[in-house]
């Protein structure tokens, strides 16, 4: 059973050429700015993993798949949901608590304890 990054048990649903990867920030070293003559400290990786188990998932979530857009008092996520679709879903100030919680997700994150 594949546990992470999908929230489900189907074919991946995003078409190319987007694919499922998350980005990190990590630092430079002075011999590494160096070899790919680079001004800034910094340089964002993609990368991809997948955690499997014998045992199925307890839960499954919806997962974050790219950099939240955020907005005066709304926050747009992309997601791959537990159905095996990848949505989008808008969150505004109207929708209260999933709204606080949804502004601090990050790319990668799962909604957990949000509604549906």
């Amino acid at each position: 059973h594949v546990l992470a990054p999908c929230a489900h048990q189907a074919p991946c649903p995003l078409v190319q050429p987007d694919w499922c990867h998350f980005s990190r920030r990590v630092a430079r070293s002075r011999l590494h700015r160096l070899a790919k003559d680079a001004d800034v400290p910094w340089e964002d990786e993609k990368f991809i993993y997948v955690a499997a188990s014998r045992d199925g998932p307890t839960s499954h979530q919806a997962r974050v798949l790219a950099p939240p857009k955020s907005g005066s008092g709304k926050v747009l996520l992309k997601l791959c949901q537990d159905d095996g679709t990848a949505t989008e879903r808008l969150f505004t100030k109207r929708d209260g608590a999933d709204f606080k919680l949804a502004r601090r997700l990050d790319w990668g994150d799962r909604l957990d304890n949000i509604a549906k």
